[in-house]
């Protein structure tokens, strides 16, 4: 039994095998749609999305936040910059459910294939956008979301370059 001891405190300090890329993306918006994020996330969503996202995009989200209240603070009966809307879709409402249909290869990264769907219209939206995921730390995380609605109205662009041309507009 001694002999054991090592053994056993050995295989219990293995970590767990690291999520795919698709099963990251799909507790991604799982968490997001759970949390009910809309805008720049809050501390408290941030905290819960953190685990799945980048650090380049965790410092463009806290920045989306902070200039969210510093526009609060400056002009209190405007309309503050990140207020509302999905960042994380091309639809400003958000999905209400998604399937991972493929996730493949791009460099380094992997671009995981999410089909959406928006049940609060009638009929409902689908659509497809594609969420960009790097390693870091060993494990996948999502590192920008390419926008593919194709309505008139729906996001364009991926979600980094959307952030880094607010943050860096005049307030």
């Amino acid at each position: 039994m001694v002999r054991l001891l090592p053994l056993i405190a050995f295989v219990g300090c293995q970590s767990a095998p690291s999520a795919t890329a698709s099963a990251v993306a799909k507790q991604f918006y799982a968490a997001t749609i759970a949390g009910r994020v809309s805008g720049a996330p809050t501390a408290e969503q941030l905290a819960t999305l953190a685990p799945y996202v980048s650090d380049t995009l965790r410092t463009l989200l806290v920045a989306a936040r902070k200039r969210n209240e510093a526009d609060v603070a400056r002009a209190p009966e405007e309309k503050p910059a990140f207020a509302e809307g999905d960042l994380f879709s091309s639809m400003f409402e958000g999905p209400n459910a998604v399937d991972v249909l493929a996730d493949s290869a791009r460099g380094p990264a992997r671009v995981a294939t999410v089909r959406m769907t928006y049940s609060g219209a009638q009929p409902a939206v689908t659509w497809i956008d594609h969420v960009v995921l790097t390693q870091q730390g060993g494990r996948w995380v999502v590192d920008d979301i390419e926008y593919g609605g194709t309505w008139g109205f729906a996001s364009k662009g991926t979600l980094r370059s959307s952030l880094v041309a607010a943050l860096t507009s005049p307030q």
